[in-house]
């Protein structure tokens, strides 16, 4: 009799594991991406096209709440709540990253330092950018590339 009441509890606790993590990988991953800017910019567009691919792609495994116009953190305030994990995803100006401790990034914030967006793209996409990137890594922080737009005319 023993033995049968401590087969059919460990039975019972099994399925409540399988349960309890059945209903925890059925739910969806959440990133909050946070950034400054109005939806109808190139970057509040690339902002909600980024939702679209990663919720598709993911077959809604991934879900991307986007809060654009600092309506979720202020431009100040966002590479914090980013350290501290209250958002997963930002968009930023390159300079953002100088505070963090590579302040090679504060040189985007030069007005006119590149003639046009294909010498800043060339820069930010090759040796450099991949250099800087690294930097970046090294800090603790992950960005999949380099965007910046204010140092061109």
């Amino acid at each position: 009799m023993k033995l049968v009441v401590k087969s059919l509890s460990l039975v019972v606790t099994l399925f409540a594991l399988a349960a309890t993590f059945g209903a925890l990988a059925q739910q969806p991953i959440i990133i909050k991406f946070s950034h400054v800017v109005a939806l109808d910019t190139p970057k509040g567009k690339a902002a909600e096209y980024f939702k679209k691919l990663a919720e598709e792609r993911t077959k809604g495994r991934v879900k991307v709440e986007v809060y654009p116009n600092s309506s979720l953190f202020k431009d100040g305030e966002e590479m914090e709540a980013l350290q501290l994990g209250s958002v997963q995803m930002l968009a930023p100006s390159l300079a953002k990253f100088g505070p963090l401790g590579v302040r090679e990034f504060e040189v985007f914030d030069l007005p006119y330092i590149f003639d046009n967006y294909d010498e800043l793209h060339k820069v930010t996409s090759g040796p450099v950018g991949a250099g800087l990137l690294k930097k970046l890594e090294s800090q603790g922080h992950r960005r999949s590339r380099l965007s910046g737009t204010t140092a061109s005319r």
